[in-house]
Parts: C-alpha cells; sequence; structure tokens
C-alpha cells in the first residue's frame, strides 16, 4: 500500500540564507546542521522560527552535543560541525523523523485515525481567538464563505505543527479514543507546554552554527534522556510524568497530533487530529529553568519561586531595549539570570569568541488571554549586546547593567510621582502616559561608545544615555495635563539621584526591593573635567565644564537647559573642531551653539517657566 512520504531530514523545509549562493533556500534538517557554517537562519522575527530553532538545537545536542567546556570550544573553533557524526545519526533516525510515516509520524501519534480538527486550525492565526482571523487572509476568507480553507503544503504543514506543540493553548481539547479522563468526549485541565510558559532568550551571531553553539551550554546527556523521536509511540490518552533531561524538554510532546496523510494523487494537509498531550509532573517554571537554557528569568531576594523575564513594558507591551543588560550585572533586589546568556559571556571571558564578534539577544514571549486559552501577541525581539570583547570585560558588564537598572528605577518612580502627583485619577491611563519611549538609538549608541574601552568614549557614551532618559522622560510628561510648574517638579524629583521617593503600598511591590542610585558615569559633573588630549577620540569636544547661562555646566546639562534649542547631539557635534581637537571654546561661543535653532528646529519643552 503506498504512502505519502516527507522526511524532516532530507525534504526541503527550513528557511535559511545560503551564504554559498547568496540566496534564500530551504534545506532538510541534516543540510542544515552539516551546513551551519554556510548558512544564516532568521530566529529574529517571528515565533515560528522559535520553534525551530529549538528543534535544531535538540537535533545537534542529540547528534554530537558538546558535552565539555573543552570540546565545545573545539567545535566553535572547528570550520565545521561534526558532518560525519550528524549524518551517521540522522540517517539512523530518518524514519521516525518522516512526516507521514504510517506508523511513526515525526512528533505525533500514529495511533489516532479520526481527524477532529480542519486545515484552517493548522493555522498559528486560529489560537489569536475571535480576532485571529483580521491576521490571515486564508482564515477570514473561510469564516466569510468565500472559500474553503486550503490544504497545508507539507513543509507548511510540518512548521506550523511545530508551532502548534510548542504553544497550543490551555483549556478543553476533545479527548482521544480511550482516554480514561475523557468526558462527554472531552478532556479538560489542558496546559502551553515548555516553550509556551516562559520567556526565550537565545544569542544571535553570524551564522546557524554560531547561533546553535550558543544556544547550548555543554553538559552531557542525562541518563534515559531523549528526544521524542528516539521514544516509542506514545500512548493517545494523557499522561503525567517528570521530564528526563534537556532533551526531553525541548521536544516535549504536549500535544497528541496526527496529520492526515495527502491522497496519493497529491494535495496537501487538510485535517489533523488533535488532542491533549503529556501533561509536567512538579512545577513547571521550576523544571523549565532547569532543563531550557534558551530561558530569562527573574528571581526575588528571598530566592523563593522565579518568574519569567519580562523585556517588554507591562503596559504598551514596547521593548525595553536595556533588557539584557539587567542580567549582566548582580542585582540585589530582583536578580534576572539565563544560562544562555552566562554560556556566552563565559565563552567571550575564555577569548573562544573574537572580541570584535557583535552579539544580539533574542527574547520571545507568548502574551496569554484569559487562562491562557487565546494567544493575544507573540513578540519576537532583537536588542543589541555589543561586541564579545565587551561582554568579556566585568567592568563593561557592570556599567551596562547598572545603566539599565538606572533606567527601571527612573521608569518605576516617574510612573508612582504621576499617580500620586494626579491623585490616582485614571491611573492606568497616567501609566500608559509615563512610558519611556525611543530609546533603542541611544541604547546602541551606548554600546558602540563602549567598545573601544576608552575612557572619553565610555564617559560619552555615559552622557549620550543620561540625556536620552532625560527626553524621554520629557516626552512623556508632556502626555499628562499638568501645569509647567508640577512638569518641573516631576523632572527635577524623578532625574535626581538623591530625590528618589520612598516606596510604600502597592507600588512598593511592583518595583524591585532595592532602589540603586543611578550609575557614577550618569550623574551630572559637579567640578570642571578636562580630559587629556592623548585619550580623546579624535576631532570629539572635551568632556568640560563651561561657566554660561550664570552656572558652570556641562554640555549634557547645557542640552537640558530651558535656554537650549538644540539637541546634546547637534550642541556636541557644534563644539566640534576636527582639525583642532583640542581647541577651547569661550562662554560666547558655547551659548550661541546651544541658542541658535537647528535648521528644522527642536520642539521647546517647558521647564517650569
Amino acid at each position: 500500500m503506498h504512502h505519502p512520504t516527507f522526511p524532516l531530514t532530507s525534504s526541503p523545509w527550513i528557511p535559511v540564507w545560503d551564504l554559498d549562493t547568496s540566496e534564500f533556500s530551504s534545506v532538510g534538517l541534516t543540510e542544515a546542521l552539516v551546513r551551519a557554517h554556510r548558512l544564516r537562519f532568521d530566529a529574529t522575527s517571528q515565533s515560528e522560527s522559535i520553534a525551530l530553532l529549538r528543534l535544531m538545537a535538540a537535533s545537534l545536542d542529540a547528534a554530537c552535543g558538546p558535552s565539555t567546556v573543552p570540546e565545545w570550544d573545539a567545535a566553535w573553533r572547528a570550520e565545521a560541525l561534526d558532518a560525519e557524526r550528524i549524518t551517521a545519526y540522522m540517517d539512523r533516525w530518518a524514519h521516525r523523523l518522516d512526516l507521514f510515516h504510517p506508523t511513526h509520524p515525526a512528533f505525533q501519534c500514529g495511533a489516532l485515525s479520526v481527524y477532529n480538527r480542519g486545515a484552517h486550525s493548522l493555522d498559528p492565526a486560529s489560537l489569536g481567538g475571535a480576532s485571529g482571523a483580521w491576521f490571515s487572509g486564508k482564515l477570514r476568507a473561510a469564516r466569510d464563505g468565500v472559500q474553503a480553507y486550503p490544504a497545508w503544503e507539507a513543509a507548511e504543514a510540518a512548521r506550523n505543527l511545530l508551532w502548534l506543540l510548542s504553544y497550543d493553548t490551555a483549556g478543553i481539547k476533545g479527548a482521544a479514543p480511550g482516554d480514561p479522563l475523557g468526558r462527554s468526549n472531552r478532556v479538560y485541565g489542558a496546559r502551553p507546554g515548555p516553550a509556551g510558559i516562559v520567556t526565550h532568550l537565545h544569542v544571535e551571531a553570524h551564522t546557524l552554527k554560531e547561533l546553535l553553539l550558543l544556544a547550548l551550554p555543554p553538559q552531557p546527556r542525562a541518563p534515559g534522556d531523549a528526544p521524542v523521536w528516539e521514544e516509542e509511540q506514545p500512548p493517545t490518552s494523557v499522561r503525567t510524568r517528570a521530564p528526563r533531561g534537556r532533551l526531553d524538554w525541548l521536544t516535549w510532546p504536549t500535544r497528541r497530533v496526527r496529520l492526515c496523510p495527502p491522497a496519493e494523487d497529491g494535495g496537501g494537509v487538510d485535517s489533523f487530529a488533535l488532542h491533549d498531550g503529556d501533561r509536567i509532573e512538579g512545577r513547571a517554571l521550576d523544571l523549565a529553568q532547569a532543563h531550557d537554557p534558551m530561558t530569562a528569568w527573574s528571581t526575588p531576594a528571598s530566592g523563593r519561586g522565579i518568574t519569567p523575564m519580562r523585556f517588554t513594558d507591562e503596559d504598551l507591551g514596547l521593548l525595553k531595549p536595556w533588557a539584557a543588560a539587567l542580567i549582566l550585572g548582580p542585582n540585589p533586589g530582583r536578580p534576572q539570570t539565563s544560562a544562555v546568556l552566562r554560556h556566552t559571556v563565559e565563552a567571550a571571558e575564555r577569548g573562544i569568541i573574537s572580541p570584535g564578534t557583535r552579539l544580539r539577544a533574542v527574547f520571545a514571549a507568548i502574551d496569554w488571554g484569559t487562562q491562557r486559552a487565546v494567544i493575544d501577541n507573540d513578540p519576537v525581539a532583537p536588542v543589541d549586546l555589543g561586541t564579545a570583547g565587551q561582554l568579556a570585560d566585568p567592568e563593561q558588564r557592570k556599567v551596562m547593567a547598572a545603566r539599565a537598572r538606572y533606567a527601571e528605577v527612573v521608569q518605576g518612580n516617574l510612573r508612582r510621582a504621576g499617580k500620586e502627583m494626579t491623585g490616582g485619577h485614571r491611573a492606568d491611563m497616567v501609566r500608559q502616559k509615563l512610558t519611556l519611549t525611543n530609546l533603542e538609538p541611544a541604547w546602541d549608541e551606548t554600546l558602540g561608545g563602549d567598545a573601544t574601552g576608552d575612557g572619553w568614549l565610555r564617559e560619552a557614551a555615559s552622557q549620550v544615555w543620561d540625556t536620552a532618559l532625560h527626553a524621554a522622560v520629557d516626552r512623556a510628561v508632556q502626555g499628562l495635563p499638568l501645569s509647567p510648574v508640577q512638569r518641573a517638579k516631576l523632572r527635577a524629583t524623578f532625574m535626581t539621584a538623591g530625590a528618589l521617593p520612598s516606596r510604600s503600598g502597592a507600588a512598593a511591590r511592583q518595583e524591585p526591593e532595592e532602589v540603586p542610585a543611578p550609575p557614577a558615569e550618569t550623574r551630572r559633573a559637579k567640578a570642571p573635567r578636562r580630559t587629556p588630549p592623548s585619550s580623546r577620540g579624535p576631532g570629539r569636544p572635551a568632556a568640560a565644564s563651561y561657566d554660561v547661562f550664570g552656572g558652570h555646566y556641562t554640555l549634557s546639562e547645557i542640552s537640558r537647559r530651558p535656554e537650549c534649542a538644540v539637541s546634546y547631539p547637534t550642541l556636541r557635534n557644534r563644539l566640534t573642531d576636527p582639525d583642532n581637537p583640542d581647541r577651547q571654546w569661550t562662554a560666547q561661543e558655547v551659548e550661541e551653539a546651544a541658542t541658535r535653532p537647528a535648521t528644522r528646529g527642536r520642539r521647546r519643552t517647558e521647564r517650569g517657566q
């Protein structure tokens, strides 16, 4: 009897950029690993790519994953991954990785034969509830009766199957035949799988080889641990069990699924079976932290309990570009951790990663609706980590972490002050208005300024961040119906290190237990500072103070004065003489540079005038 076949080891279904042909293409799992040094994989833009990354990492780990630090270092230095071991392993398990195998289909339960879901349920947008169809033209057309939902091609079906197993919603599922938990053909209490309950974090690099190795801190395979394709067929009924190790966790069979094989004359997947699968025995978050290195966590100072780390603002869902830096330094109030980021830092410290290699942390998470029965959003966000050389330097990591915590403190205290100043009126709206925005360019600039280790450049980078935070506060404060005096009070109170208010009540429970002072690099200068010419970058103004506007101010402070009509970068550029880096600027020249409007102007903000 003829059976369709689609071996995931050799069939093209994983989208990559081929460095040899300079083209996009699709490859099988074997080629993805064997040629990983000549491929790039985009794991920075959508949750589908996160599910694929987890599969490829588990496949490499099972085939020839480094078990010790020396093995990992050797794999990183090698031109390519171990092609011989990878090919032998994939050939051995190819039959278990066939999407339509008659008895052991990949990631599925071959005992199922009644297909209770249509092709539309394999569309990721279908998990968005009633609003999900807005994001899928095919769902809208099927809902409105314009046309039937089309069948899926095998490659698309495979990718969507992985996504479903990673992020299927909680709640009620149809009972599999013979499941003793079934009541009226339903099973209650289904939960999302391991990938859906965590904040994912991996470190992006140049090639797929580097990406996978950074995702896999070296460790030996635990006794009894195995990926799902090395296991026998799971039962059709729900079972609760403990995970056996990292491979088991990364390929956890969250649901019992069976894709309806295409007909002999071609076609695609037009229906499938879906039931609840393996449930996690034990506290799922603790197990996720223990077995899944590609995660990020927040831990209270008490050390009891962990929560997935937030990388977006809790009110507007906007990315916090400094989020990854919070993990780089100790925070007694609320420590953040990530095994992958720690692994990357340690590799950088050993000098294995070239110091000039630029790295990015990529966060991903599921924003769940009520009772995790619907997906509201699935953000994936890359943030710059700077270079491996910066990560290898404890002092630079400390500076980055301090800047990040300072931004957290400013954000929290600004919102608390706004609530107090407005008497709690429309508290949710006030919180949303007082969100720091448009800080990504400034954060990237601070990392670029640190790259050389030059003291002046580091100071300049800190001034950029300080100025950007002040500007973000100004933008936020303008959104509230306050008087100029109230606005000035809000700025003065929450941008001064010594004036951070005490915390109490509900606000205190939402913020870190300790409020750190701003890093030394971001505090306002109290006395003139002149940097020796030999340590300045060429054509850069000195980090000096000037007697202008009736006081003694640095350029950063001048840019925040009411008399200044331009931004700090514009003011700095005006007071730069490439031909004479050591030029001493007069007070009249500085005041003229500050008060002359830019070509397109800068919106003048009220500063208590």
